[in-house]
């Protein structure tokens, strides 16, 4: 079994955000890092389809995650407070993203709201959550370019051929 074009694609998005990290500064690069796994695909239109799907689902479950630290600076974060919250929200999220017609982000969205609920250091709280958004798009950016710089081998073959028609 030899190793694809796509498995390479992967690893190398994954050194370019783990790059990016350690270059800007940044906390860390779980999310831009699994965000460019989950958008780079077999080609560059799978790839742009699925990543909008990706940072919509990001972008929203951040967004819901705002809400949570809403509820739970006015409420507090007590355990029966997070037992409450944290399902009703996933709950809302999900039915959000299905009601906008956003299906491929659900899960996404998901995670990204449990990531930023559960990492979330102390001494941050909305600034945490807006960096999370800025690391999706990090690690979208970074499968987008990486596909565009290495496209689909077959995607290649079928460029050179209509150049090579086009001169005849």
């Amino acid at each position: 079994m030899r190793i694809g074009m796509r498995n390479i694609k992967t690893g190398l998005s994954v050194f370019v955000c783990i790059l990016i990290s350690f270059i800007f500064n940044r906390d860390t690069y779980v999310v831009s890092s699994i965000t460019a796994v989950f958008t780079l695909r077999e080609d560059m239109y799978n790839t742009l389809r699925f990543g909008r799907h990706r940072v919509v689902g990001n972008v929203t479950g951040a967004l819901f995650s705002i809400v949570a630290i809403f509820i739970f600076e006015t409420f507090g974060n007590g355990k029966i407070v997070q037992l409450i919250a944290i399902p009703l929200l996933i709950v809302a999220l999900i039915w959000f993203l299905s009601a906008t017609k956003n299906y491929e982000g659900t899960v996404g969205g998901c995670a990204t709201l449990l990531t930023i609920l559960f990492m979330i250091p102390e001494t941050q709280s909305y600034s945490y959550a807006l960096a999370r958004v800025v690391d999706s798009f990090i690690g979208m950016f970074v499968a987008f370019g990486i596909n565009h710089l290495l496209p689909h081998p077959k995607n290649k073959i079928m460029k050179q051929a209509v150049d090579n028609f086009e001169k005849k």
